[in-house]
């Protein structure tokens, strides 16, 4: 059982050390570690060390078992098929301080190429350091590891792995072994596979279903049949307090500023996600965090529009394989998906959906038409979400490169850790891309307005964020989204209403109704039912209390959204 070849043990030491170090990393800086397992010591010091205990026997078992059963080499490359779930759980463990979650493997899974191209151009240190220490892991293992059994008594390698199977067994529930790696990643792999063929088999279901939806005639004063315009934008990474029409003190919306009483903001609007994946197919839905199932059962707001006459239409710059807005979208009169560029250069900004805009209000001329944009707005990497000519906050990322900013640092003395003066460079660049995308947003909507008022038709265009963005903004140095426990800063969304005057004139009460409802508190789960009162579209389980456009209107309190393994929980206001 011991290896008598010094280089060979130092080797295989080392190797055992990178294969463990996701869950040495986990012991200090993991903070989702639970002990509410135990019963008679949840939430105390006995049961935090037995819940510590738990998740590092089980983030060395599985190897242990498999250094047991099979001869050295060949167990060292069996391992390597935990080096990506490793990679995925230290990254994790980096960002979040906690261990991966369902849904930051589930956007990995399904992410663009090009998202995934910008996140490894900005962080290619990170990228380079793994591959080569994954290269010395495979040098090590063809030079100096011997292809022999470490034990080499068969009934003391089957008493290894079956204690290790009986720990699984009895231990396999609990909450740290199954936060612990690889265990964790094959864990949400399987229920990943598992939405993915729920969404799948949805079509089955989806076939015979209805809404029993209606449209309940013209306007208010002669009931006539109008050409009503229904727009909804989905805005991208876009965060409530970093608007200058929500009191943010940079000019970063001055067109929808000058639009003046034209714009009505809400105050406390929330997303009941902090990803995109989760986020916009709820509130295309009436699902809610505690009725997911709802995805999967009924079909989404364009459909019930659909239902009740409208032609829609489904305009994208985004989620390209996303599986459940493909489905919405191939729902519709019209579809428009466009990837200016390559799959790997995003470089394009959200203009490019004025044309097939334009295109989709000529040909609902006559009839009534409900169309959603989904743009790709401020999602990260900002600065190429805008041209330079509204490089307007400076320095930005079209300016500065953080790869050369990091190559300045002296990474050996921590300092991009514990330099807070870095840490403010850093984020200065951060935010003045992150407000320049939100100046180009501005304009972007501001634009789509322009269209709208030049049809001189009864329209109405609810802008929405998917979820916000974390910005370095406190002592938790957060950044971008999807961070496991979630923050204020990505749950707290921006939700603007702009009505032409010949809907302000159609529609008077519903106009004055979603001016007194500004104040209140509410998520997005409101806007399902809120988007079908603006249509004037009525079935038989249409909730006014969730309408913003209703004198029945009811905030939210508390405001339950989902955690980052599809749990309901509080969120943070």
């Amino acid at each position: 059982m011991i290896l008598t070849d010094k280089r060979e043990r130092r080797s295989a030491l080392g190797m055992m050390l990178f294969l463990v170090s996701p869950t040495l990393l986990g012991l200090i800086m993991a903070d989702n570690i639970s002990s509410a397992d135990f019963r008679y010591m949840a939430n105390t010091t006995a049961g935090d060390i037995w819940a510590y205990m738990l998740y590092f026997t089980a983030g060395i078992a599985c190897y242990g078992m498999g250094l047991a059963f099979f001869k050295r080499r060949t167990f060292f490359y069996i391992a390597m098929l935990t080096f990506v779930p490793a990679g995925i759980d230290i990254v994790h463990l980096i960002l979040n301080g906690a261990t991966t979650s369902l849904l930051f493997l589930y956007t990995c899974a399904i992410a663009e190429p090009g998202e995934l191209w910008e996140l490894f151009t900005t962080y290619w240190w990170v990228l380079g350091t793994a591959m080569t220490l994954w290269t010395i892991y495979l040098v090590l293992n063809r030079r100096y590891i011997k292809n022999e059994y470490t034990i080499k008594n068969p009934v003391w390698r089957y008493l290894i792995v079956g204690l290790g199977l009986i720990f699984y067994v009895s231990c396999g529930r609990m909450e740290p072994v199954r936060r612990s790696n690889p265990t964790n990643i094959y864990l949400q792999t399987a229920e990943i596979i598992r939405l993915q063929r729920t969404i799948k088999n949805a079509d089955d279901v989806l076939r015979n279903f209805r809404f029993g939806a209606t449209y309940m005639g013209g306007s208010e004063t002669d009931k006539s049949e109008g050409e009503e315009l229904v727009v909804f934008l989905v805005g991208e990474t876009s965060r409530y307090d970093h608007w200058q029409l929500n009191g943010y003190e940079r000019a970063t919306s001055p067109r929808l500023i000058e639009r003046g009483e034209q714009i009505l903001s809400f105050d406390s609007c929330y997303s009941v996600s902090n990803l995109t994946a989760v986020s916009v197919p709820m509130m295309l839905s009436r699902a809610t965090p505690t009725e997911q199932e709802r995805l999967y059962q009924e079909k989404s707001l364009p459909e019930a529009f659909g239902e009740a006459g409208y032609r829609t239409a489904w305009i994208a710059d985004q989620s390209f394989t996303n599986e459940q807005l493909l489905r919405i979208s191939s729902a519709c009169d019209a579809s428009y998906y466009f990837e200016a560029g390559s799959k790997l250069q995003r470089s394009y900004m959200d203009s490019v959906l004025l044309e097939p805009l334009a295109q989709e209000l000529q040909a609902s001329k006559g009839q009534k038409e409900m169309i959603v944009i989904h743009s790709l707005g401020c999602h990260f990497k900002y600065s190429a979400r805008y041209p330079k000519s509204f490089s307007v906050f400076e320095p930005d990322l079209k300016e500065r490169d953080i790869r050369a900013m990091i190559e300045d640092m002296d990474i050996k003395s921590g300092r991009l850790i514990r330099d807070r003066v870095v840490l403010n460079e850093i984020r200065e660049l951060f935010v003045n891309s992150y407000d320049n995308a939100i100046l180009y947003t501005d304009y972007f909507i501001d634009a789509v307005i322009r269209q709208l008022e030049q049809t001189g038709r009864p329209a109405v265009l609810v802008y929405v964020g998917d979820h916000g963005e974390n910005l370095l903004d406190d002592e938790k140095n957060m950044l971008m989204h999807g961070t496991y426990y979630g923050s204020k800063y990505e749950y707290h969304v921006p939700l603007f209403v702009w009505t032409s005057q010949q809907y302000q004139e159609a529609y008077p009460k519903q106009v004055r109704a979603m001016r007194q409802n500004k104040d209140k508190v509410f998520s997005t789960m409101h806007l399902f039912h809120s988007l079908l009162d603006l249509g004037h579209i009525r079935m038989a389980d249409w909730e006014p209390t969730k309408s913003l456009s209703s004198d029945s209107c009811r905030g939210e309190h508390p405001i339950i959204g989902l955690d980052a393994n599809l749990k309901p929980k509080e969120l943070p206001l």
